[in-house]
């Protein structure tokens, strides 16, 4: 729902307010930077795309080692999996998404990411079949082995195109960052809903431009054939022998475990998060007493409420 420019740097301001938040414990910068990570998405234009993540990948290295001060080089990559499809795939004649992820993929090689994980041609519809998910898997294989897109690093630097793109597009990044700043910062700015408003005004955008046909779309609002027919959709069957295979090692679970010490850790949870510690040492005991994941998110529940999401028009 936001634009190129705002998905990263609404991604990189709430890297920074983690950031923010290690230094103040007294962590040091070279000690956690390189762990953190992103997944980003990919859609729509090649070329936009790819300038994306290039000015990415450049003001993060400019955010950790100028603004941070960070000493190893390291810390500045961009680490990445670009996940390709699951905002441009369509319902409507569900194979071009074989072309699209391909495409998507070919997007992730050329601007740098470490890893890729393409959805699937069926996924705008159900849970991937095996079959798709070969598909996805043969596709990146197919672009490794066969296109050589492995081979070297950045081939399209150097391009003017792509160079002039690229610097455009950090300099939008940049102004994202400074709107989000003007907002009073990214948790401010979540927490009153207004990230949340401003994506949503995108993508109604976008679905208007869709109807409209002011974004082509194949298959969708372009190229349509009048005789299309609905896809015949393989949908993800219903496993009821692993629902039951799941419930009967719950219960064996609850058997055999010291319910007296569950108890005990569950109330040290929550005694924890009613005095605001920090919770992660109650949690790993109640994990280590074989406490559900409901029943300690049922504590932190009972403690906390449950998030409301703010809704801003």
């Amino acid at each position: 729902g936001s634009t190129p420019a705002e998905e990263m740097g609404f991604a990189f301001a709430i890297a920074k307010a983690y950031t923010d938040r290690a230094l103040e414990r007294g962590m040091d910068i070279d000690a956690f930077a390189g762990r953190l990570s992103y997944n980003f998405n990919i859609y729509g234009n090649l070329f936009e795309q790819v300038a994306k993540f290039r000015a990415g990948r450049r003001h993060w290295a400019k955010i950790i080692l100028d603004q941070y001060g960070a000493k190893n080089p390291k810390s500045g990559w961009l680490r990445m999996i670009a996940g390709g499809g699951g905002f441009g795939l369509t319902i409507e004649q569900p194979e071009n998404n074989i072309m699209r992820g391909a495409y998507y993929a070919l997007v992730g090689a050329l601007s740098g990411a470490q890893t890729m994980a393409l959805c699937c041609y069926d996924e705008a519809y159900t849970i991937p079949t095996p079959k798709a998910q070969r598909l996805s898997l043969r596709t990146m294989q197919l672009l490794t082995e066969e296109i050589g897109l492995a081979d070297t690093v950045d081939p399209l630097g150097g391009s003017y195109y792509i160079e002039t793109l690229t610097n455009e597009m950090e300099d939008k990044i940049v102004e994202a960052m400074d709107w989000v700043d003007a907002q009073g910062g990214i948790v401010k700015a979540v927490s009153d809903g207004v990230i949340q408003a401003k994506v949503s005004e995108h993508a109604f955008g976008r679905q208007k431009d869709l109807e409209s046909g002011a974004q082509r779309k194949v298959g969708v609002n372009c190229y349509v054939d009048e005789d299309d027919e609905k896809p015949d959709v393989d949908l993800h069957p219903y496993d009821e022998n692993g629902e039951r295979v799941q419930i009967e090692a719950l219960k064996e679970v609850k058997k055999i475990r010291d319910q007296t010490e569950v108890d005990r850790c569950l109330e040290a949870l929550r005694d924890d998060a009613k005095a605001g510690r920090n919770v992660m040492g109650a949690l790993v005991a109640a994990v280590k007493a074989y406490a559900t994941v409901g029943e300690m998110t049922g504590v932190l529940v009972d403690v906390y409420g449950r998030y409301d999401e703010p809704i801003r028009f």
